[in-house]
C-alpha cells in the first residue's frame, strides 16, 4: 500500500497537496462553529430505570417538580436580609415571566422545599423550566442570565444541569483554545531544536493544524444527525496535535536523512514506504484501539471514541500523503533558514547507542528494575472508584463553584441530587386506608435511613398530626381542599396510582454509600409489600456506569487481539506483540496508579486545583486512558521496533539491531514523547476535572513509555529473547506472507 502511496505522491504531488488545502480552506468555516452543535449531557444507559421513570411522570403527574436550575443570591455586608428579600423577589418575579419557565419556588415561601437559617444575606430559588429540547432550554438558561444585575451589592449565581451544560461548552472551548495555542508554541520551540531549521519545524504544526480542522469539521457535520459531546471537540484537538505532530515529526526526520543519499524522488520514496508504513502501522492499532470506545452502548462514549477516530485517521492520512508531497516539493529547502552548523541529533545518536550497550550488558538487571517500578505505581489503582463529580466537576471560580458553595453553607447541597421512589399504588389507589398506611410506614423508614437530610411525601408534613393527615386524605376531595393540596398535586399523580417521594441525603454519597442506601430503600419496599421504582440522579450514573464497565471487558479483548494480530503480521513475530501488550498494560495501570493517588486520595491535589481528593476518579477516564494509551503507546513501538526489524532484515545481529535501532529512533521518540507530553500537559489547565484527570494519566504514561518501556524495557527483553524474537509457526508465517502486512 505504501508503494502505491509514493509512487502517486512523486508522480502528482501538486494534485495531492492541493487537494488536502482544499479540504482544510473548506473546513475552517464548519470547525468554528462546532461548539454551537455540541453537548455535555451524557446521556442514559439502554433499557435504564430513569427513563421509564421520567414517561411515569409525564403520564401521571400535572405538576413534576423538577427543578432544573438554581438561583443563588449573596448580598454585600451593606445590604440587609429584608432588602435582598425585597430585591430578589423582583428578579424571580421577572424569571417566572419568561416564557419556558413553568415555576420558580423561592426558599422564603415555599413550604415544599426545606427550610434553612443562615446569618448571612442569602436568597435561594428553584427554576422549573419547560422547553422542547435541550438548546431551548439552555436559550432560557441565557434569558436569565441577562435578567441578573452583573453589578450592584449583590452577586447572583446559576447551578444545575442546564446552567453546568451552558458553562462546560463555554469552559470547553476556551481551554481547548489555550491547549491549543500553548501546545503549538512550545512544541515549535521543541521542533526548532530538533530540526535545527525552521521550516522542516513548521512542516509537523502544518499537519497538526491541518487535521484538527478537518475533523472538527467533519464532527460538525455528523452533530447534524447523531448527538457529538463538546468533550470531542477536546479530544480532537489533543490527539490531532499529539499524533499529528508525532507521525510528521517520524516523516520528515527519515526523509531528511535519505536526502543525505538520495536525491528528493527516492528520498520521498524511501521515506513512504520505510516511515510511511510504520506511520500505517502505528496508526492502525491506534485505531483498533480506539474503536474500543465504540463498544460500550453509551452515545457520550462512543461519540468521543467516534471524534478519536476522526482526529487519528485524518493525522495519518495527511502525514502520509500530504507530507511526503511537501517534502518532494521542497527537496533540500526542506533545511532552509538553519540555526547552527552541527547537525541535530548527532550527540544524541551516541548517547542512545551507549544507552543501548549499558542495556544489553545486564537485561534482566534492567527488566526487573523498570517491571517493578512500573508495578509500584500501580499499586493505588487497585483502590480505585469510579463516580461522576458532577458540579464539582469544575474547578476555579466558575458560576457553578459560587452556587454550589452557597448551596453548601446552606447544607442543602444534595437538593438536586435526590433519591426518587415512584411507587405504583393497586387499583384502590392512594385514598384506601390500607395503601395511606404503607406510604406513611414507608415514609418513616425512609425519614429515618441515614443520611436522609429531607424527604418528600405526602405523608411528611411537619407540624401537621398523623390523625389529621388521615383525614384530609380521606378522599381526594379533601385533600384538594386541605392546606396539603399543592404537596397531594406534588407527590401523588392524577390517577391516584403512583406515589413520588424524593429522599435528598445530606451529604453526596459515594459509589458504595449510594448502593448501600438504594438496597435499604428497597428492603423497606419488600417489607411493606410496594413496588417502585427508584431513580433520580444517583441511580442514573449508577446505571450508566454499570453499562460502561459491563462492556469494558469486551473492549480490552478485542483491543488485545486485534493488536496481536496486526502486529504479529507486522513484524512476523509471536514474541514482540506478546511483550507490547503485557509492557502497555503496566504502562496503562501505573497511570492509574497515579490518578487514582492524586484524584481519589488527594495526593498532591492542591497542585490541580482541588482542595482535596474527590474520593473517585471520573467514571468514563480509565476507559479513555486505556484506548488512548493503549493506542498511542504504540506508535513508539512501531518506530523502535520497525527500525530493529529493518536492520534485522539487513543481517545485523540482534544486539546490534537493538544498537542501531535505539541510536537513530532514540532521538526521534523523545522529541515525540516530549511534544507530546506538551500536548497533553497543556489541558491540565483546563477547569474541567475530567479533562485535568484524563491529561494527567496520558502525560503519567507517555513519560513512562517513553523513557522507562521503549528505551529501556523494549530493547532489554528484546536483547534477552535474541532469535525468539521474530519466531513464527510456519503455517502462520505462510499466511502472514501472502497478506503481506510486514516490514519487507
Amino acid at each position: 500500500m505504501t508503494k502505491r502511496i509514493a509512487s502517486l505522491v512523486v508522480k502528482h504531488p501538486r494534485l495531492i497537496l492541493l487537494f488536502w488545502l482544499l479540504c482544510f480552506g473548506l473546513s475552517v468555516p464548519f470547525a468554528l462553529r462546532l461548539g454551537n452543535v455540541v453537548k455535555t449531557d451524557p446521556g442514559y444507559a439502554p433499557n435504564s430505570a430513569i427513563v421509564k421513570f421520567n414517561t411515569l411522570l409525564e403520564q401521571e403527574f400535572d405538576s413534576r417538580n423538577s427543578y432544573q436550575v438554581a438561583l443563588t443570591a449573596r448580598a454585600d455586608a451593606s445590604t440587609s436580609a429584608e432588602e435582598l428579600n425585597a430585591i430578589f423577589q423582583d428578579v424571580t418575579a421577572s424569571v417566572q415571566a419568561l416564557k419556558e419557565v413553568s415555576n420558580v419556588a423561592d426558599f422564603s415561601n415555599q413550604p415544599l422545599l426545606p427550610a434553612f437559617e443562615t446569618e448571612s444575606p442569602i436568597s435561594l430559588a428553584l427554576i422549573e423550566l419547560n422547553p422542547s429540547d435541550l438548546e431551548a432550554e439552555l436559550k432560557v438558561v441565557q434569558e436569565i442570565k441577562a435578567l441578573l444585575p452583573d453589578e450592584g451589592p449583590i452577586s447572583y449565581s446559576l447551578t444545575g444541569g442546564p446552567a453546568i451544560e451552558l458553562e462546560l461548552r463555554k469552559i470547553g472551548e476556551e481551554d481547548a483554545s489555550r491547549a491549543e495555542v500553548l501546545g503549538l508554541s512550545i512544541s515549535l520551540l521543541v521542533l526548532v531544536l530538533v530540526f535545527g531549521a525552521v521550516i522542516a519545524a513548521s512542516l509537523p504544526l502544518m499537519v497538526a493544524v491541518m487535521s484538527i480542522s478537518i475533523s472538527l469539521a467533519v464532527l460538525y457535520v455528523l452533530a447534524h444527525f447523531i448527538a457529538i459531546t463538546s468533550f470531542g471537540q477536546i479530544f480532537v484537538s489533543l490527539l490531532g496535535l499529539a499524533t499529528g505532530i508525532d507521525y510528521a515529526l517520524l516523516i520528515v526526520n527519515r526523509f531528511r536523512e535519505e536526502l543525505k543519499h538520495h536525491d528528493k524522488r527516492e528520498a520521498v520514496i524511501n521515506t513512504t514506504q520505510n516511515a510511511g508504513k510504520a506511520v500505517l502501522v502505528s496508526g492502525l492499532t491506534v485505531l483498533i484501539a480506539l474503536a474500543a470506545l465504540i463498544i460500550p452502548p453509551l452515545n457520550f462514549i462512543r461519540t468521543m471514541g467516534m471524534a478519536s477516530i476522526i482526529a487519528m485517521f485524518f493525522s495519518m492520512a495527511i502525514a502520509i500523503t500530504a507530507l511526503p508531497a511537501v517534502l518532494f516539493l521542497l527537496g533540500e529547502r526542506v533545511n532552509l533558514i538553519k540555526l547552527g552548523k552541527q547537525e541535530p541529533g548527532t550527540r544524541t545518536r551516541h548517547y542512545w547507542s551507549a544507552q543501548a550497550n549499558r542495556i544489553m550488558k545486564r537485561p534482566v538487571l534492567w527488566t526487573v528494575f523498570g517491571v517493578l517500578f512500573l508495578i509500584i505505581l500501580s499499586v493505588p489503582a487497585l483502590q480505585m472508584q469510579v463516580d461522576f463529580s458532577g458540579a464539582r466537576g469544575l474547578t476555579g471560580q466558575t458560576d457553578i463553584n459560587k452556587a454550589n458553595k452557597i448551596l453548601e453553607a446552606l447544607g442543602i447541597a444534595s437538593l438536586q441530587r435526590s433519591v426518587d421512589v415512584l411507587v405504583e399504588l393497586d387499583a384502590n389507589g392512594f385514598y384506601h386506608p390500607s395503601n395511606i398506611r404503607a406510604i406513611s410506614s414507608l415514609t418513616r423508614d425512609l425519614k429515618q435511613l441515614a443520611p436522609t437530610d429531607y424527604l418528600l411525601s405526602p405523608l411528611n408534613a411537619p407540624g401537621v398530626a398523623n390523625l389529621l393527615l388521615f383525614q384530609y386524605y380521606a378522599t381526594p376531595e379533601s385533600a384538594a381542599a386541605s392546606p396539603l393540596a399543592t404537596l397531594v398535586e406534588t407527590t401523588v399523580s392524577a390517577s391516584n396510582r403512583y406515589v413520588w417521594i424524593r429522599a435528598f441525603p445530606t451529604i453526596n454519597l459515594g459509589p458504595s454509600a449510594i448502593g448501600q442506601y438504594i438496597d435499604n430503600i428497597k428492603l423497606s419496599l419488600a417489607e411493606l409489600g410496594l413496588t417502585a421504582t427508584i431513580s433520580g440522579p444517583y441511580v442514573s450514573d449508577q446505571e450508566w456506569t454499570s453499562a460502561l464497565y459491563n462492556s469494558f471487558p469486551k473492549a480490552i479483548i478485542f483491543v488485545y487481539l486485534a493488536t496481536f494480530i496486526l502486529l504479529g503480521l507486522a513484524f512476523r513475530s509471536l514474541l514482540i506483540p506478546l511483550k507490547s501488550i503485557i509492557l502497555n498494560t503496566l504502562t496503562l495501570t501505573a497511570a492509574y496508579g497515579v490518578i487514582t493517588a492524586v484524584f481519589q486520595m488527594g495526593w498532591f491535589a492542591s497542585l490541580m486545583g482541588l482542595e482535596a481528593g474527590l474520593g473517585f476518579v471520573e467514571t468514563s477516564v480509565p476507559v479513555f486512558i486505556f484506548a488512548i494509551v493503549f493506542g498511542l503507546s504504540m506508535d513508539y513501538e512501531v518506530f523502535l521496533v520497525s527500525r530493529i526489524y529493518e536492520a534485522h532484515k539487513q543481517g545485523k545481529s540482534d544486539n546490534e539491531a537493538v544498537r542501531y535501532a535505539l541510536a537513530h529512533t532514540g532521538n526521534v521518540i523523545s522529541s515525540a514523547a516530549l511534544i507530546m507530553v506538551i500536548v497533553f500537559f497543556a489541558f491540565i489547565f483546563s477547569r474541567v476535572v475530567m479533562i485535568k484527570t484524563l491529561s494527567l494519566g496520558l502525560t503519567v504514561a507517555i513519560i513512562l513509555d517513553a523513557t522507562l518501556v521503549r528505551s529501556t524495557l523494549v530493547p532489554a527483553v528484546m536483547s534477552l529473547a535474541g532469535k525468539w524474537n521474530w519466531w513464527l509457526p510456519k503455517r502462520v508465517a505462510s499466511i502472514a506472507e501472502r497478506i503481506n502486512f510486514g516490514h519487507d
